[in-house]
């Protein structure tokens, strides 16, 4: 083999590790094992079995399979402490990790509620908003993954509640207005430069930190703008009693 043939495969290599390691791409590792998870559970019914290069597929990759399911992530790894939050497609629950003893918030997300109203879900769009924002103005990933019926998203905790506690429990001073009301417009404009639009902007979704600081949460409706700035949608989203007035 020449140098340059060399080089070239070389190059190639490089850039199909990048792809793998790159936590944003579409086929990186963890994509990868969930398909062929996904692969090999679909497969594996006595029907389908009866074809050989199925069955040849499975006897080869459903012992390492099994294997890499037990090491996952799983909900079993999570003690309940108690739900803190309801939403369309699922509740939030307080927990801890039972080996870390770290406390997280993890939502619960139903698959059959998401592909029933798909044309509302966009969990891709919150989970790539929470792990990839970086940002202390969102609330932060920490891991995901799913069973039969729901997707898991594990969330750092926020101890201090939602804006709707702190209104409804203090007598709200006009310079707290005036923080909160600058710290959000500072939030927005973390997502609106990653380039999505929220589209449920409300005290609700307006989480407090242990220091008093917001964070902004519940990305379900987001949506990515397009090279103009705008979303496209022809569904109602967001939550009426938020609705700008018309006139």
């Amino acid at each position: 083999m020449s140098v340059g043939a060399e080089r070239r495969m070389e190059t190639r290599l490089k850039k199909l590790e990048d792809m793998i390691r790159d936590p944003r791409s579409a086929i990186n590792l963890e994509s990868l094992l969930d398909s062929m998870n996904a692969l090999v559970l679909d497969l594996d019914y006595p029907a389908l079995r009866k074809n050989k290069n199925i069955d040849t597929f499975l006897n080869r990759y459903e012992r390492v399979i099994g294997q890499i399911r037990d090491l996952q992530m799983k909900s079993e790894d999570f003690e309940r402490v108690k739900v803190i939050g309801r939403g369309a497609f699922g509740e939030v629950q307080l927990v801890r990790h039972k080996a870390s003893q770290k406390v997280y918030a993890m939502k619960l997300l139903s698959k059959f509620e998401m592909i029933k109203r798909s044309d509302s879900a966009f969990f891709w769009e919150e989970r790539d908003i929470m792990a990839f924002a970086n940002s202390p103005w969102v609330v932060q990933l920490c891991c995901a993954f799913q069973d039969e019926h729901y997707l898991f998203m594990v969330m750092e905790y926020m101890p201090g509640g939602d804006l709707v506690n702190l209104t409804s429990t203090y007598d709200v001073p006009e310079k707290w207005a005036r923080f909160y009301t600058a710290e959000v417009v500072m939030a927005l404009d973390a997502i609106h430069s990653m380039g999505f639009i929220h589209r449920d902007v409300k005290p609700d979704n307006m989480l407090l930190d242990r220091h008093g600081h917001l964070k902004l949460a519940d990305f379900g409706t987001c949506m990515k703008m397009d090279s103009t700035g705008m979303v496209h949608c022809d569904t109602a989203v967001g939550t009426p009693d938020y609705i700008s007035p018309k006139f």
